[in-house]
């Protein structure tokens, strides 16, 4: 039987978080997404399905070791400079459904779609998400509070309403 994530020296977490909610909250610049890697790539090496939203494009990094010289974990990259293929902003629900009969685990690149892009990207990404799948999967937003602001406007509704029924399931 495999030990827990080990986050860091001094934390680990049981394997059933896979399907736990969590949310790193900190200021600018003190490693929330750093904190993220970490637990995505315990759960990426304990072959857990782990998926990213990354819409700042540094997610890519987790294909090479820390000092960046040689090989990380093998995952698949979509779209972004760094990507294996392509992402297209109508290609949600694609996606989704990919990640859903494939099993895979993906790091969806949104860094070089535009705000709007993104926000279609992710609404019907998340849409799909939710309606298809039935099997443990951690998903890891990164910078949520684009996909989720406080403030919702008239054209962010529905992916704000789809990236709740994430968090609630």
């Amino acid at each position: 039987k495999m030990s827990g994530l080990r986050i860091s020296p001094s934390l680990s977490l049981p394997q059933d978080s896979v399907t736990s909610t969590f949310a790193i909250l900190a200021k600018r610049g003190v490693g929330k997404t750093h904190t993220a890697v970490v637990l995505a790539e315990e759960m990426l090496a304990a072959k857990m399905q782990t998926v990213v939203l990354d819409p700042i494009g540094v997610w890519w990094g987790l294909r090479s070791s820390k000092d960046g010289k040689g090989p990380g974990i093998p995952v698949t990259v979509l779209g972004g400079e760094h990507g294996d293929i392509p992402l297209e902003p109508t290609g949600g629900e694609v996606a989704a459904r990919a990640v859903v009969e494939e099993g895979i685990s993906v790091v969806f690149d949104l860094g070089l779609m535009r705000k709007g892009e993104q926000h279609r990207f992710v609404c019907d990404f998340a849409e799909t998400l939710y309606r298809l799948n039935r099997k443990a999967l951690h998903l890891i937003v990164d910078e949520a509070d684009e996909f989720a602001p406080q403030r919702v406007g008239p054209s962010e509704a529905r992916m704000v309403g789809a990236m709740e029924d994430l968090v609630r399931r």
